[in-house]
């Protein structure tokens, strides 16, 4: 196997404190870089889906589940994904493997077993290269009016949905409700609610077409919306493309 291929920064998200940690130090031992986090929330909130090249990923987790991540961070690269869990039914064997998983692996698990995993799926993978290990994350312009993917594309934003995306911001990656967004964005009147739903569609759309990627928006169902990825603040630089 070319060392090149082989992973160099791994990303544990499990919430079970103690295999976690206990993993992450076993793979450290083996001269890799480690990062680990208890949720997906965390994860998310550290705005380092791009710097890691190999994930290990529980599908139990608290608040978003695995399967989700899963999608998430299929959608931005190609690194490898094992999942590691022991909710392993057949329909979430399935769906992780649907979702982008490499390989799933059953707990309990010896740590030399999971290790052997990375070995197995780094082998499959392309070398990675110096563009997908810069890849940026989502960003807005200071003044607002631009929202720019990690591909560099340029959204340009009308008001209301600057303060909707700026709203979103505020509560990082937890769902804000449909009354504190209309009430921000300045929607009001009897459709309020109806309006901000089909002004997030709208959105989406537009962020989507022009991105070729998913937009960072998530319906939170019975509550309102919220980020699925970190939207940055970054410097405004010439005028949105049309």
């Amino acid at each position: 196997m070319s060392e090149s291929k082989f992973p160099e920064r791994v990303c544990v998200v499990d919430d079970d404190v103690d295999f976690a940690n206990f993993l992450t130090r076993y793979i450290e031992a083996q001269g890799l870089q480690t990062a680990c986090f208890f949720s997906a929330e965390d994860f998310l909130k550290s705005s380092q889906i791009s710097a890691f090249d190999f994930f290990i990923i529980d599908l139990g987790l608290p608040g978003l589940d695995g399967v989700d991540l899963i999608s998430m961070i299929r959608a931005r690269n190609q690194s490898g994904i094992l999942v590691v869990s022991g909710r392993l039914g057949p329909d979430a064997f399935i769906a992780a493997l649907s979702a982008g998983a490499d390989m799933v692996l059953n707990k309990p698990v010896r740590f030399d077993q999971v290790f052997h995993a990375i070995q197995s799926i780094s082998r499959r993978l392309p070398a990675p290269t110096a563009k997908t290990a810069a890849r940026a994350q989502w960003s807005i312009t200071s003044d607002g009016n631009t929202l720019v993917s990690p591909g560099g594309e340029r959204i340009p934003l009308t008001p209301v949905e600057t303060r909707l995306i700026n709203r979103l911001r505020q509560d990082a990656l937890t769902p804000v409700s449909r009354t504190d967004l209309t009430e921000a964005a300045g929607i009001s009147g009897e459709a309020a609610q109806r309006n901000l739903d089909a002004t997030i569609f709208r959105l989406r759309r537009k962020i989507e077409q022009k991105a070729k990627s998913p937009a960072p928006l998530r319906t939170s169902h019975g509550i309102g919306y919220q980020l699925s990825e970190a939207i940055v603040e970054i410097v405004s630089s010439g005028p949105p493309e049309e």
